[in-house]
């Protein structure tokens, strides 16, 4: 059933609905004066709402009968009148046709807008990375000139160390050997003493003298000595040694008796 069909056939019901609208003004205008004298509330709609529901009913006719007209002057001339199927389809056809272009629009300007954000953000990292590396660039000159400064002081450092353990050496080797000598000093002094100390003498004579020997470590000596009895309760003895440390050692004493 197309849209004509449809409304010729709401035609009939219109004319239906008239003819009761008609009855019931009737009906309306023989109660009227009753309900006026009993001024009591009105049973059934008033005569001018009953009037104003016809002229709106006659406004409908009139428009369906118009539309009826029109329908057999179609008919007439053989033209095909399209279902409501495909009135749908042609108005939606024609609101395609008025969205497509605004929706080409927005997508166009929802492009142009991802566009520039994505230039805005490619120009921030850009930005960004020169950024990061003018800093890496910087920190690195700052880590080279820290990292040749410590080994500058290092390599002072040390220089100053091995300055200090050679001069430490030369003195602990000068050290060393001055006690080494004065080991030897002291041995062939013990031994000098011990050799002095040996040296016999004849105690029945008026002069005697006699050498000895010592020893003691590394220590060697050889010495002399002699004794002289002046008077039977006085003596001299005298004596000298000569050690392996080219150093000599005297000795001299006087004995008196009684």
């Amino acid at each position: 059933m197309n849209v004509i069909e449809a409304k010729i056939r709401g035609v009939y019901f219109i004319n239906k609905d008239i003819n009761m609208k008609k009855t019931l003004l009737a009906s309306s205008m023989a109660v009227l004066a009753l309900s006026h004298s009993a001024q009591a509330a009105p049973l059934f709609p008033s005569a001018t709402e009953v009037a104003f529901d016809v002229a709106e009913s006659l406004a409908e006719f009139q428009k369906a009968a118009e539309l009826f007209k029109h329908y057999r002057a179609e008919q007439a001339k053989n033209i095909e009148i399209p279902t409501l199927e495909e009135l749908v389809y042609q108005q939606l056809i024609k609101q395609d046709k008025k969205v497509t272009p605004t929706i080409t629009e927005i997508d166009e300007k929802i492009q142009q807008s991802i566009n520039i954000n994505n230039d805005y953000i490619d120009n921030r990292l850009i930005e960004h990375h020169r950024d990061l590396d003018n800093k890496l660039e910087l920190l690195d000159s700052q880590h080279s000139t820290i990292q040749a400064e410590n080994q500058n002081r290092f390599a002072h450092f040390q220089q100053n160390l091995d300055n200090t353990q050679a001069f430490n050496k030369v003195r602990f080797t000068q050290l060393d050997k001055k006690i080494t000598k004065m080991e030897k000093q002291a041995n062939s002094g013990i031994a000098s003493v011990a050799a002095m100390s040996n040296i016999p003498y004849s105690l029945n004579t008026r002069f005697s003298a006699g050498i000895g020997l010592g020893h003691y470590r590394n220590g060697n000596a050889i010495a002399a000595g002699a004794q002289y009895q002046l008077k039977k309760d006085l003596n001299l003895r005298s004596s000298i040694a000569w050690n392996n440390a080219d150093s000599a050692v005297v000795g001299a004493g006087i004995a008196i008796g009684w």
